[in-house]
């Protein structure tokens, strides 16, 4: 069995993928790779088909290197030497592989975030944890999730961190009740409520009664039962109720009706060890149905069976979901 180097054109594609993706690419730079994708139609196919590869894994490197330096110029240089098997490897899977080997911190991180180590509660991959606060509310956490406490004799205050959480309020007139996130701050006006952080953008909705939602950036509005809404630092948008804005993870599962095949991959990411990547493809194809947190496995063999998708393992660290050919 034969192997070959990596051809230059591949290379040249991740040697970009990478500069561009720390975000210390200045604009010079985006110039010349822009003319570099015009010099011949051989550059942009081999673009297209890194950047479908290695742009999430590329991020998620980049967030290991701010943990542990090195990591970045580590899979430059191995991937840039990597090798590839014609008929046995694909280069998707080789350099997926490859970047999983480098960010051994990242696969750690699958297991038990480190962002939340130092936290006052947490959640590992795959947990669910409910909690009674000093105050007699109730804190549950949803999969990979963590907060910081921090009661007064003015407030009570929930940070979260990262993940989701619901809370069933105590009732206490002296002291609001407040969850904040990197965008702004949701005080309870009643007793049950949900508040997501994502990478960009928090999500709140409302089981019982109202909440009153702050951003950082000064807007605010009132959400009651049933309702739920994104928001930045400097925007609220309502949402029509999708899976993201229910509360079916409490007891394990995720509902689905007519939603992009996206949405139930991002309720089992917390869920699943190890890395979970869906192309653009399938990503858009439409699901119904009811679905297990608890054994992505399980359900990830299901959807190969009644959807149009092919589910890859690369051993337990890796699954890709593609359309079938």
């Amino acid at each position: 069995m034969s192997t070959a180097k990596v051809d230059p054109v591949t290379r040249a594609a991740i040697d970009w993928m990478l500069r561009l993706e720390s975000g210390q690419a200045c604009p010079s730079e985006r110039q010349v790779f822009k003319a570099w994708l015009a010099e011949n139609p051989a550059h942009l196919a081999a673009w297209q088909r890194v950047a479908g590869v290695l742009k999430t894994p590329v991020a998620d490197l980049h967030a290991v290197e701010r943990r542990s330096p090195g990591q970045l110029q580590a899979a430059r240089r191995a991937l840039l030497a990597s090798t590839v098997t014609p008929g046995k490897k694909t280069l998707q899977g080789s350099l997926l592989l490859l970047l999983l080997g480098l960010a051994g911190a990242g696969l750690v991180d699958r297991v038990t975030p480190l962002a939340g180590l130092t936290a006052d509660y947490q959640t590992a991959t795959g947990e669910r944890k409910t909690v009674e606060l000093a105050d007699g509310s109730l804190l549950t956490l949803n999969a990979r999730s963590a907060v910081d406490i921090q009661f007064s004799n003015g407030q009570r205050r929930v940070r979260l961190r990262e993940g989701e959480l619901q809370v069933e309020v105590a009732a206490d007139a002296k002291r609001p009740f407040v969850v904040t996130t990197a965008q702004g701050q949701v005080q309870a006006l009643g007793t049950r409520f949900m508040v997501r952080q994502g990478s960009d953008e928090s999500l709140a909705s409302v089981q019982q009664h109202s909440v009153l939602l702050d951003t950082l950036g000064g807007q605010q509005r009132r959400i009651e039962t049933g309702q739920a809404v994104s928001f930045t630092v400097t925007q609220i948008d309502p949402q029509t109720p999708t899976s993201r804005s229910q509360t079916d993870w409490l007891q394990g599962r995720v509902e689905l009706h007519d939603e992009p095949l996206s949405a139930l991959v991002e309720a089992l990411r917390p869920y699943q060890t190890g890395m979970l990547r869906i192309s653009p493809e399938a990503a858009r194809v439409r699901v119904f149905g009811v679905f297990a947190l608890d054994n992505t496995a399980q359900t990830l063999n299901t959807l190969a069976q009644t959807l149009p998708i092919k589910v890859t393992r690369y051993g337990p660290w890796l699954t890709l979901i593609e359309v079938r050919r």
